[in-house]
């Protein structure tokens, strides 16, 4: 039975009144998630162009670092850079950045904290391989080669960098006296050297290390 028109508009009416708030609730919410996703994807692009531009004057900056006013500049820049765009790739590259110039200055210290913050940031894993290795190199320096073992431990290195990883780790064992097994990591080391790739200092670190001779049995006592 088709309804009248006043029909048809009573049932509109009615429908509406039991069903528009839910549904104008439904429209609001998509528009904003429409329209918040492209404010989100904007500031997205917007805050990554920033921490780009930051990061490209922290490069520039430690280019002279002979100039001291621009090492302080790349300083404030490279902290800025850590605050406001945490958990970023640039945040990352920009406390290695600040490492190596603590390290130009003999602020051990210094360089410590920035690559030990580096790896509270759970970077991609080849930063935080980086970010250990050159580590361990400054606790040897500290005289601390337990400490600096021990940021070597329990972590897998990422793919393409065992050999560095490694030659790394024989450094360590040599400062702690443990000559056997920097022998077995330089020897793994040497390895995992890519095709046609040699390394004559790594070949000489582990040719310094003397091969220990085996003991030759006591004669038995008549």
């Amino acid at each position: 039975m088709v309804e009248s028109d006043e029909e048809q508009v009573e049932i509109l009416k009615r429908w509406w009144d039991e069903n528009g708030t839910s549904l104008m609730t439904t429209i609001v919410l998509a528009l904003v998630v429409v329209f918040g996703y492209r404010a989100w994807e904007g500031n997205v692009r917007e805050t990554g162009e920033a921490a780009s531009a930051m990061y490209e004057n922290l490069v520039l900056a430690t280019s002279n670092t002979e100039d001291e006013n621009l090492r302080t500049t790349a300083i404030n820049v490279g902290e800025e850079l850590k605050t406001e765009h945490e958990g970023t790739a640039y945040s990352i590259f920009a406390a290695l950045h600040l490492a190596k110039l603590a390290v130009e200055e003999d602020d051990i210290e210094g360089a410590q904290a920035q690559l030990e913050w580096v790896i509270s940031q759970r970077p991609e894993k080849h930063l935080e391989t980086i970010a250990r290795m050159r580590l361990a190199r400054i606790l040897v320096a500290k005289g601390d080669s337990t400490a600096a073992m021990a940021r070597l431990v329990n972590f897998e290195p990422a793919e393409g960098q065992l050999a560095s990883w490694e030659e790394v780790r024989g450094d360590v064992f040599i400062s702690l006296g443990d000559e056997i097994n920097a022998s077995q990591s330089y020897r793994v080391a040497l390895e995992h050297l890519e095709d046609g790739t040699s390394k004559p200092l790594l070949e000489l670190k582990l040719a310094d290390i003397p091969v220990a001779e085996e003991a030759e049995p006591e004669d038995d006592e008549a």
